[in-house]
This record gives C-alpha cells, sequence and structure tokens, in this order.
C-alpha cells in the first residue's frame, strides 16, 4: 500500500479513536445504584415546592411531603421577624413577592415587620390566581405539620436566625430538622446548641471548580466536622458541559463516598427551571450523587424511576 493511502488510513483510525473518546461519558466510580435503594435517594426540594407552587408557603411543604410516600423533604428558608417571631421568608425584600403591593412595603425586609403585619401579606398570588391567598408562615406552624406525621422532615435555610431560639423552638423534632447553611461556621455553631440535628453545607450556586475546589479542599482539612449532608449546585452549560466540571464532580464525590463515607453528597441541577429534564439528573446520578437539590421534584422523581430501571434491565 502507498505512503499516502498508509497515512490516510492512520489519520482515519485517530479521527474514529477521537470521536469514541469524545462519546465516552466521565463517570464516578461509585453510583447510588450499588448503595442506595431508590425509594431512599434523598430529594431535597428547593424553597418548598421548588417551580411548582410558592415558596416557602404551607401549602407547598405539604404537597412536598406528599411525593412519592412522603420521600420528599421542603426546604424553608428562616427570618426574624421585627418582633422576634421565626418565620419563612427567603428574599431579602418584598419586590419580587408582592410586585403590586406599594413602593415602601416592596423594600421592606420580613426583619423590618411584625409578624401581626407580615402574616397579612399574600405570597401565593404571584405564582398565579390558584394559588391567591397563601401566606408566611411560622417556624411553630411548620413543627405543627412536622408533628402531624413523623416521616416529615424540613430543611432549614438559615437568612437571620438566633440557633438558641431556632434550637429551643424546635426542641423534640430535631432530628427531623436538618439546617442549611453555605458558611461553613453556621454548621459549627448550630452543632453546638443541637448535636442532635443534621447539618447540609451547600455551594457552588453554579460556579466552577475555581470557586468550589478550595471549599472542598477545607473541608478536607476540617475532615468534614459537623457536616452531614453536602450539596452542590451543578450548573450546565449549552454544549451539555457542567460548571463545575464533570471531571472535578466525580473525582471530588469518589473522594467523599470513598474516605467520609457518611457525609451524603448531593447534587442540584442549578438555575435550569423549565430547562430541566430526566437527563441532567441522570448524568448528575453518574457523576456520583447520592441525593438531589431540585426546583423539579416531578422530573426529579421521574428520573430517579427510570434511572434505576434502567439498571434492572
Amino acid at each position: 500500500m502507498p505512503r499516502t493511502e498508509l497515512s490516510f488510513c492512520f489519520f482515519v483510525i485517530l479521527l474514529a479513536a477521537a470521536f469514541v473518546h469524545a462519546d465516552e461519558k466521565i463517570k464516578a466510580k461509585w453510583n447510588m445504584r450499588d448503595h442506595i435503594d431508590r425509594a431512599d435517594v434523598s430529594v431535597f426540594v428547593h424553597r418548598g415546592a421548588g417551580d411548582l407552587a410558592p415558596e416557602n408557603a404551607l401549602p407547598s411543604l405539604v404537597f412536598t411531603w406528599g411525593l412519592q410516600g412522603s420521600d420528599g423533604v421542603p426546604e424553608v428558608d428562616i427570618r426574624t421577624t421585627k418582633d422576634g417571631v421565626l418565620a419563612m421568608f427567603h428574599d431579602g425584600n418584598f419586590r419580587r413577592i408582592l410586585p403590586d403591593a406599594p413602593e415602601e412595603l416592596r423594600n421592606k425586609r420580613l426583619e423590618d415587620l411584625t409578624w401581626d403585619e407580615a402574616r397579612k401579606l399574600d405570597i401565593g398570588a404571584f405564582r398565579g390566581d390558584k394559588f391567591k391567598g397563601q401566606k408566611i408562615v411560622s417556624l411553630a406552624e411548620v413543627c405543627e405539620a412536622l408533628r402531624d406525621d413523623p416521616r416529615r422532615k424540613v430543611l432549614i435555610d438559615v437568612k437571620s436566625v438566633d440557633f438558641d431560639q431556632l434550637a429551643r423552638e424546635t426542641e423534640g423534632l430535631r432530628d427531623r430538622v436538618i439546617l442549611a447553611t453555605g458558611r461553613y461556621q453556621d454548621v459549627v455553631a448550630w452543632k453546638k446548641v443541637a448535636p442532635d440535628s443534621e447539618t447540609l453545607f451547600w455551594m457552588g450556586l453554579g460556579a466552577g471548580e475555581e470557586t468550589v475546589g478550595p471549599i472542598v479542599e477545607q473541608l478536607k482539612k476540617d475532615q468534614f466536622a459537623g457536616v452531614d449532608r453536602m450539596q452542590i449546585h451543578v450548573h450546565f452549560n449549552e454544549d451539555g458541559s457542567t460548571r463545575p466540571s464533570e471531571k472535578f464532580l466525580a473525582e471530588t464525590l469518589d473522594y467523599i463516598h470513598e474516605n467520609y463515607p457518611a457525609v451524603e453528597v448531593q447534587l442540584m441541577p442549578w438555575d435550569l427551571h423549565a430547562a430541566e429534564t430526566v437527563d441532567h439528573y441522570k448524568r448528575l446520578a453518574d457523576l456520583g450523587a447520592a441525593g438531589f437539590g431540585t426546583d423539579r421534584p416531578d422530573i426529579c422523581f421521574e428520573a430517579m424511576k427510570q434511572y434505576y430501571e434502567e439498571a434492572e434491565k
């Protein structure tokens, strides 16, 4: 065979190998299907019910608790009213939730209102007429709802709260209260006053490994002390790649599973909302996720159903 034909054949082989390599997906060594029953996969639902109902409202929590036989864990955001009541609200002001309110009110924080003032606000109407009339919920009301069903748990993301007060008001329920924070000092402080409660340390918000990597390295140095669960928010780029990268996620999660098996590592598709698909969750499962944060619990549960069924074929 002439040299030119040999060279061309060699080029074709290299090109084919490159395409095969490009189609290969990075996967973690650890996979949830080998270690966790499908019914036990943690699904933590952002701001109560994600995109499916008004955030931080009690009907949203009840909705999530009812998903898949109470497998869903709703997240709420906790702040303190002007007169010291612990209540659930995410934003730093009311501009997004009360678009038609007077400008003065829209610029206020929950911390600027008394509980009597805050509880009168309609926080459901911004999501549509069918949600009109839903109100801000207090921690006391959340605790009462927890007592209604021993299977229920709640994830509490702290915004402005005194931990001693939070511990007092969750007395007898702290084994079903998980404190969520992006500040490690909060993890340490909460464990001091409530060692019987779990913690979730979240990070990323779609940032790359240049941001997430140093946080993980510090957690390694601290031997993940006080961290029961960890959640990385993952952004999906238009070309299907992720931020942090798939390689970083797979290697990081494998390291934690191997060296700190008691720490549950969750991944969350970040800021996708209506663009979320079952494939996003399957991809994160392949990268070593042991659980998920989600804005679309309906899609997440369907993804896990398919993911586990595929392994059985």
